[in-house]
């Protein structure tokens, strides 16, 4: 019965290891109702588990999580457009959905550290508000690469692997979004 255990104490490592973070990358998927967010992330955790045997130990083992992940939100997300024949995405609080970013605020969970100078840290947090919202108006494919890149902090071969494209072309993205954010933050005046 031990194998037993220890199958199930590793697969909740991985759960509390990747499960709120998926649910946040899930967001970025344009079409993949907030409904379906969480047997989605559920379902990559679970072909995650089931495929370990498969996985190379010498790299490392967030992109690979986050490939397995991004191909089952795409399938979901194809699936719930097929499938519904109303306009599917995240609503804000108060119901509504301005199209634009398909309903994607950007995840909730960054603070800006207080350093005890009000000033100053008023001035943080509205420039990460401003980054945000800069993000969520990012194309779809261009806020998951912000996302694995600036939030989860993956190097550019990192997300070329999540993401199934080159590194290089991971950088160039990277460029192009700092200077959009850059741009729509106003950090780009001299």
């Amino acid at each position: 019965m031990r194998g037993g255990d220890d199958a199930a104490l590793a697969f909740e490592a991985l759960w509390d290891a990747y499960y709120r973070r998926l649910m946040v990358f899930a967001a970025a998927y344009r079409g993949l109702p907030s409904a379906e967010r969480h047997d989605a992330a559920a379902d990559a955790l679970i072909a995650a588990f089931g495929g370990l045997r498969g996985f190379d130990p010498r790299r490392p083992l967030s992109p690979w999580v986050y490939r397995i992940a991004a191909n089952h939100f795409s399938d979901a997300a194809r699936r719930a457009r097929r499938e519904s024949t109303i306009e599917v995405g995240q609503a804000d609080s108060a119901g509504s959905d301005d199209g634009a970013t398909g309903g994607y605020r950007g995840p909730a969970v960054v603070e800006p550290a207080t350093s005890g100078d009000h000033e100053a840290d008023s001035v943080e947090r509205d420039l990460v508000e401003r980054c945000g919202a800069a993000i969520a108006a990012l194309p779809e494919a261009d806020r998951r690469v912000a996302m694995l890149r600036f939030y989860e902090g993956f190097s550019a071969a990192d997300v070329g692997r999540a993401l199934g494209m080159p590194a290089g072309t991971v950088r160039w993205r990277v460029g192009v979004i700092r200077a959009a954010i850059r741009a729509a933050t106003g950090e780009d005046r001299p």
